[in-house]
């Protein structure tokens, strides 16, 4: 007897139960909608472009913040400063898609800058030596001098 191959099984009842909606007192379905956890502002300062960011930098929020670092890459020829000081989190995806967007910014022979973060994203920036690959400063006036 040959091994045939077979699809899984569903259950059929938790199927069901996965199609429902909930329902409010008015008979409205709720619907959940993923809300962007970051919010995040561009200015310039002397000669340099500030990226202020406030909130959470995920997996999911990372593609909200790729657009706005490759609009600073055309945009900015000097000197572009991440001012990581209002991030309350980051995840390895956040932080990655961080320090290759440095990088990819470095090769550009453009000169880019971190300004510490502060609490459990600037203990986890500060274990994993990240100032080794990327200049760090405490201060926003520090990174623009």
């Amino acid at each position: 007897m040959g091994l045939k191959s077979r699809r899984p099984v569903r259950n059929s009842r938790k199927i069901k139960m996965a199609k429902k909606s909930f329902k409010l007192a008015s008979n409205r379905p709720i619907r959940f909608y993923k809300i962007m956890a970051i919010d995040v502002i561009v200015r310039g300062s002397q000669g340099a472009t500030i990226v202020d960011f406030h909130g959470r930098l995920d997996m999911y929020s990372r593609w909200h913040v790729k657009a706005i670092i490759n609009q600073c890459c055309h945009t900015e020829f000097e000197h572009l400063i991440l001012n990581l000081q209002g991030l309350t989190f980051i995840d390895s995806a956040g932080l990655g898609f961080l320090v290759l967007s440095s990088q990819q910014f470095k090769e550009l022979n453009r000169r880019i800058t971190w300004i510490e973060p502060q609490g459990f994203v600037g203990d986890l920036v500060n274990n994993l030596q990240i100032h080794e690959l990327i200049a760090i400063c405490p201060t926003e006036r520090d990174a623009l001098a």
